[in-house]
């Protein structure tokens, strides 16, 4: 398959936003705090869910509706826990290493049954030139914001409001999740599991054989995307769930489940 004909296209997420069955969508991450939000928020709403985080959704009767993957290492490492999380979920959202690090059996399997997304770059430092094409392209098209420091040395920082033009990654993959749901144009995303506290672990890898977390070391890199996305985009409903969280509810609102469910006690 060519590659300019694998990436997911603007008619693609038009299929998915027709398939949505909540206003509002939950992301599923991998931080403790996640196992505190009630089943019954997360079986009333779209849920879309990364890495290892769907076992405790599937475990618990719970179908995710976008299973999302940026590490070609799970697909690698645990390849039948990829394939269980996909084919359980409604759709599969993967990136471009996952493509491009995969067999050639297990590139088949995601031409056919995934959705593929591309990044804006791959790091965010570098050369003046890459620099300047990346902010040519964000001139030039409203649904790609960056902001590009003039020292090479710095990090740009950058959100995409529509994924099939690209996403723009920053060391978490809550950060593109965030990317497809606002593509989606849910009425109110919320985290589970947005914590990026202490050491950053998973709350799936303590009975497993865990795979190395950086989080905690990249906090400082990950942070200036949140602020920056809540600068540029003005209509982007975006709440925590997280009472241990390391985002300033400054930058993401904290939100209680009994809120997220309309219920207010007497």
């Amino acid at each position: 398959m060519a590659e300019n004909t694998i990436y997911i296209t603007e008619a693609e997420i038009g299929t998915l936003i027709g398939q949505k069955t909540s206003p509002d969508a939950i992301i599923f991450l991998s931080g403790p705090t996640s196992l505190k939000t009630p089943l019954s928020v997360l079986k009333a709403n779209d849920v879309i869910t990364v890495n290892g985080s769907a076992r405790y959704l599937l475990d618990n009767g719970v179908a995710p509706f976008i299973y999302v993957l940026t590490d070609s290492r799970f697909l690698i490492q645990r390849r039948d826990d990829f394939y269980e999380f996909s084919k359980s979920s409604r759709f599969t959202i993967v990136n471009r290493d996952v493509y491009e690090d995969a067999s050639e059996e297990d590139k088949r399997y995601l031409e056919q049954h995934c959705f593929i997304i591309r990044p804006l770059y791959k790091r965010e430092k570098g050369g003046v030139f890459k620099k300047l094409s990346l902010h040519w392209q964000a001139s030039r098209n409203p649904h790609i914001h960056v902001r590009v420091p003039l020292s090479k040395r710095k990090r740009l920082v950058g959100f995409s409001t529509r994924i099939s033009d690209g996403y723009c990654s920053c060391h978490t993959i809550a950060f593109t999740a965030l990317q497809i749901a606002y593509s989606l144009h849910y009425e109110r995303i919320v985290f589970s599991g947005l914590d990026l506290t202490g050491a950053c672990t998973r709350f799936y890898d303590e009975s497993n054989n865990p795979m190395p977390s950086e989080l905690s070391k990249d906090l400082g890199k990950i942070l200036p995307f949140f602020a920056f996305a809540q600068e540029v985009v003005g209509d982007l409903n975006v709440y925590n769930l997280s009472e241990d969280t390391a985002v300033d509810y400054r930058i993401i609102p904290h939100i209680t489940p009994d809120v997220l469910s309309g219920y207010i006690p007497a």
